[in-house]
């Protein structure tokens, strides 16, 4: 029997989480997942009708979306939101950016915060605003979706080890949503440049990002904080996404 999901090769719902005041982040409110483009209409309809998502936060790069769209999700109610995060230069026309051969994984992490922090902090503000479910994408649904998920744990106080092991929860399907790459008219053979780090989802990557993040921002908070999410929004933001307490 086929997924509901069918089509989305590294999906997973951000739930269960312990965070702030001893709190956990609250089940049904948070998705992740790469593209949505090759979601069958039956999928879609499963995101929108039995989830109930609401909000898209779209994350790929504007020619991105313009040549590979959105699928059959575009067709259904919800709010699309276009947050697109900077990954550097590009090879040639493609999607594919040019990383840093000696630590390729932190230094593109690094490039969305610093080229575009106000699309990273903007996920805090969309979630902090948003009715209802939303999902969250790039085109893989590690990198630039993973960074995202990371930035909004960490404002939900969860312990930095949680969110590493997040991060890291779904190996195989990051390897395949590499591979799809290929058959996309925004990669296709340009991915034959990214390194070998590029298909794997090593912790130890969203550990030392998230360290250089304490160390040039003063933590995730800190970041947000600079590019005006500040303690009232993050309150706003913990007040939707976890528990009430007890």
């Amino acid at each position: 029997m086929l997924s509901p999901t069918a089509g989305l090769l590294h999906f997973r719902e951000v739930a269960g989480l312990p965070a702030a005041d001893g709190r956990r982040v609250r089940r049904g409110l948070l998705f992740r997942s790469d593209t949505p483009q090759f979601l069958s209409d039956a999928g879609a309809r499963h995101l929108v009708e039995v989830l109930g998502v609401r909000t898209v936060i779209d994350l790929r790069l504007p020619h991105e979306l313009e040549r590979e769209g959105r699928g059959p999700l575009g067709a259904l109610p919800h709010r699309h939101r276009h947050l697109p995060f900077e990954v550097g230069a590009l090879v040639g026309d493609s999607s594919v950016g040019v990383m840093d051969p000696d630590d390729p994984m932190v230094s593109t992490y690094l490039t969305y915060v610093r080229a575009s922090p106000e699309a990273v902090v903007g996920v805090v503000g969309e979630l902090a605003a948003a009715t209802g479910p939303a999902l969250v994408h790039c085109s893989v649904g590690r990198d630039r979706t993973g960074v995202a998920i990371a930035v909004v744990l960490e404002a939900l106080g969860v312990p930095r080890e949680d969110v590493v092991a997040e991060y890291a929860a779904d190996p195989a399907g990051a390897r395949a949503g590499m591979e799809r790459l290929r058959s996309m008219a925004t990669y296709g053979a340009a991915v034959a440049a990214f390194p070998p780090e590029a298909y794997e989802t090593d912790p130890v990557s969203m550990r030392r990002f998230l360290a250089a993040v304490d160390t040039e921002f003063g933590g995730v908070l800190g970041l947000l904080a600079a590019h005006g999410i500040g303690p009232a929004e993050v309150e706003r933001l913990r007040e939707r996404l976890l528990e009430q307490p007890t």
